[in-house]
């Protein structure tokens, strides 16, 4: 497989992991809406929407950290940091990284055990007897990919320029 045609594959799973995003962000803000809406317009709450907005949180949680993540758009604080020569920023990334992707493998790990289990004990939501295994294995396939992800970055140092999205200070 050739280098493009990798690229335009590893864009297009980007884009559908981004539309799963945007699909569970909206859900929560639906279920959200009408729950608040229930609660003290017509006194009517929605039944079970604290167990949706679990299950949607745990997916969108997933996705949005591996999005977050692949764009290198994690909050930075940089007060000591940006002092250190840029070998020692590079080796400083490169171990951060590495010991991210290795916990983060592990917690994978350990939620798709806990999703397994729960397919195979029929685990269900105590309302709307909603399956919660699938949710879990989502976000251990989302934590797992997030791990790879930091891995991969590991041997990609950031680039040595400001991000264009950086705010300029406030003058007062």
């Amino acid at each position: 497989m050739n280098s493009k045609r990798l690229h335009a594959v590893f864009k297009y799973l980007a884009e559908a992991v981004n539309w799963v995003g945007y699909i569970s962000i909206s859900a929560i803000v639906l279920v959200t809406a009408i729950d608040v809406i229930g609660r003290y317009c017509f006194n009517k709450p929605l039944l079970g929407s604290l167990e949706l907005l679990e299950l949607l949180m745990a997916v969108f949680g997933g996705f949005a950290i591996l999005h977050t993540t692949a764009r290198r758009g994690h909050i930075n604080v940089d007060l000591l940091f940006a002092i250190f020569p840029r070998r020692l920023q590079i080796a400083v990334h490169a171990f951060g990284s590495m010991m991210g992707s290795a916990i983060f493998a592990i917690i994978a790990y350990r939620v798709f055990t806990l999703g397994r289990q729960s397919l195979l004990t029929r685990y269900y939501t105590t309302i709307l007897f909603i399956p919660t295994g699938p949710f879990e294995i989502v976000l251990a396939c989302m934590l797992g990919l997030f791990s790879l992800v930091l891995f991969v970055q590991a041997f990609l140092p950031p680039s040595a320029k400001k991000s264009e999205n950086v705010e300029e200070e406030l003058s007062i």
